[in-house]
């Protein structure tokens, strides 16, 4: 028992030490000044090999090898490093806004320096479920709204969608502008 405790108290010691060792990019030559903590470097047996994120001392990510003295007896540059899982859950929970953007700002607050969102829960939760009923494989679509839907990519002489054809605002439009 004496013996774990002697331990733990060098321990705790050691902890508290720091070492300053100057580190220079190998890429840019930027530098700075980084205290270690002694007992990292205490417990390797030749070299410590310390890895240096971006934004730590500039903008590259690089490796630094320290020997028992802490001096630097050479740097690394890193060529790849992978993405954390993490981050890349972050940007995939993000959804565009769909809708029309006039929208988005109708229920956008502003007041003084705050600034804050809040959707029309109702029309929200109408949109969801037709869409879910439009996405239901045994539920059948109307011609109508297989025309509403796909309109841009029917042809006018369409036998099957010529009444609607016919009717379209949009497509007379468009007639009237390229004529």
């Amino acid at each position: 028992m004496a013996i774990l405790e002697q331990n733990l108290t060098t321990q705790i010691g050691e902890l508290n030490e720091y070492s300053d060792v100057k580190i220079d990019c190998p890429i840019c030559k930027a530098s700075k000044v980084m205290k270690f903590p002694k007992s990292v470097i205490n417990k390797a047996r030749h070299l410590t090999t310390i890895s240096l994120p971006k934004g730590l001392i500039c903008d590259h990510h690089f490796q630094a090898f320290l020997d028992k003295n802490f001096a630097v007896r050479g740097y690394q540059k890193v060529d790849f490093e992978f993405e954390n899982k993490k981050d890349q859950k972050k940007h995939t929970d993000i959804q565009l806004f769909s809708e029309n953007e006039d929208e988005l700002f109708d229920h956008l607050i502003v007041e003084g320096n705050y600034v804050g969102y809040q959707p029309d829960l109702k029309k929200n939760n109408v949109l969801k479920q037709k869409s879910q009923e439009s996405k239901k494989p045994g539920s059948k679509r109307s011609l109508k709204d297989i025309y509403n839907e796909f309109w841009e990519f029917i042809g006018d002489n369409n036998s099957e969608f010529k009444d609607f054809i016919s009717k379209d605002k949009r497509r007379i439009k468009l007639k009237l502008k390229i004529d």
